[in-house]
């Protein structure tokens, strides 16, 4: 069991503005705002670029293999939930699913590589640890 426990913790607000990468703004946000560790608990908005990174099988010798899928088109971003963790040989981690909808209403979602935005996103972090 994985436990950890979180003494000073703070929800963070960052909203991105037009054509801003979701992914990368996000990791040069936490390197400049020294957050380690953090769950993305809250992010909508909306995207003209989504890129997709989703597991669809296992080969024969059980590795995984991914489909990359890449929609040039608006979406509205329903809903995003991730992390930010340190990693082993240092720097972090940004990891993000996500879910979000054509002006017709389907859903399309999954693992996001890297999503720039249209009008812009709103997010919230549960950030849980600092190199503060």
């Amino acid at each position: 069991m994985n436990r950890w426990e979180a003494r000073d913790t703070q929800i963070i607000y960052r909203r991105f503005g037009p054509g801003e990468p979701l992914v990368g703004d996000l990791e040069a946000f936490a390197i400049s705002e020294g957050i380690t560790e953090a769950a993305i608990t809250s992010c909508i908005g909306s995207l003209r670029q989504l890129r997709l990174r989703n597991l669809c099988r296992h080969d024969a010798e059980g590795a995984p293999e991914f489909e990359r899928t890449t929609l040039d088109e608006n979406l509205e971003l329903v809903s995003a939930e991730g992390y930010i963790q340190p990693l082993p040989e240092g720097g972090i981690r940004v990891h993000i699913h996500l879910a979000a909808a054509r002006p017709s209403g389907e859903v399309v979602g999954g693992h996001c590589e890297e999503a720039t935005t249209y009008t812009g996103a709103f997010m919230y972090l549960h950030v849980l640890d600092t190199q503060k």
